[in-house]
């Protein structure tokens, strides 16, 4: 089995789906993270470019720790993301190139603007990977699903939770392998308070999520067809 996650940036993947990853690397599936973006806005004092370098390293060591095949960037601009039918096949085309059987992706309904035009992007680009009349550069290929991760907010109610435990370890060390950001999230006040303990905070979610499906850790996901939830697991 092949699982694309499409991510915003930099420790998305690793905070969102870190464990489902790791699982699923462990059990031999090709497990590939393509960030729409470097992050370059997350950081303080400093460049653009010097965050952007500095993020896309540490994505590819905290990818190590989850067993990724791969680890890409497709090169959008941090905070920048727009919805457009070029950036839409050039999804198309990223799905495309890596094949896969299940798709991860963030939900509709979230703060960050670039979290929503990436799950608009994702679902639309899927819909379209599959039509052979739509030219990209790789031929077309049928993707089984889309699942969504996201924060838990009034919309976003998980129907799939993936039991994560025993790679709680695996998913804490990938999101501490970010460790410019995690202090930039614990410095950095107003909507990002939430991050003031980064790691024990989404551990917490984790936590609580296990056990009210009674596990003793899960990540929680929406599909986008519901009838196929037991690909993912």
């Amino acid at each position: 089995m092949e699982l694309l996650a499409i991510v915003a940036h930099p420790d998305d993947a690793d905070i969102f789906c870190g464990g489902t990853l790791a699982k699923h690397a462990d059990r031999g599936d090709t497990v590939t993270i393509a960030h729409m973006t470097k992050g370059e806005y997350g950081g303080f004092e400093t460049t653009e470019e010097s965050v952007a370098a500095t993020r896309a390293g540490e994505a590819r060591r905290s990818g190590e720790y989850l067993g990724a095949t791969d680890v890409t960037f497709l090169g959008f601009p941090d905070g920048r993301i727009e919805y457009s039918l070029e950036n839409r096949l050039e999804l198309v085309d990223t799905i495309r190139e890596h094949t896969p059987d299940l798709i991860l992706t963030h939900y509709r309904d979230d703060l960050h603007p670039d979290h929503r035009v990436t799950a608009r992007l994702v679902t639309d680009a899927y819909y379209m990977a599959s039509l052979p009349l739509v030219e990209t550069d790789h031929d077309p290929c049928d993707p089984d699903n889309v699942y969504f991760f996201g924060k838990p907010t009034s919309s976003f109610d998980p129907s799939v939770a993936i039991d994560i435990t025993g790679y709680e370890d695996q998913k804490a060390a990938a999101i501490a392998a970010h460790e410019s950001q995690v202090s930039f999230l614990e410095e950095h006040g107003g909507i990002d308070g939430e991050f003031d303990n980064l790691v024990d905070g989404v551990a917490a979610e984790d936590t609580t999520l296990g056990k009210q499906t009674g596990v003793a850790s899960a990540e929680g996901y929406v599909p986008l067809h519901e009838q196929a939830e037991e690909y993912l697991g």
